[in-house]
């Protein structure tokens, strides 16, 4: 039998350490806002400046990226663009809290005055 099952060895750690890299997950982004989370719509706006304004605008006005002043949207969808993205905008550009802050502010800002 000689030499024939040393390929074999070789192929099966191969798999069997890139089946363990990948389930270790060492590039995921940081740990998104827990659901439910409460934000401080004041941070947020901190937040929102420095992160988020050179595409969305100031105040969130539009610009490269579309306006959310007054558009009516949920927090659940605001939650799940920042940690996906969606075209352009990056995937998780902001995590844990500072989600939860930046959701908020925007929420706050996407309600239609009466």
């Amino acid at each position: 039998m000689g030499r024939g099952w040393r390929p074999l060895v070789v192929g099966a750690a191969v798999v069997v350490a890139t089946f363990a890299l990948a389930q270790a997950q060492i590039f995921a982004p940081s740990a998104p806002a827990e659901p439910g989370a409460v934000g401080d719509a004041a941070r947020g706006q901190a937040i929102f400046t420095g992160e988020c304004a050179s595409c969305h605008g100031d105040g969130g006005i539009g610009g490269v990226g579309p306006a959310l002043v007054e558009t009516g949207l949920a927090a659940a969808d605001v939650s799940a663009v920042v940690q996906q993205g969606r075209g352009v905008m990056p995937a998780g550009i902001v995590s844990g809290q500072d989600q939860a802050d930046v959701v908020a502010y925007v929420v706050s800002i996407s309600t239609p005055s009466s």
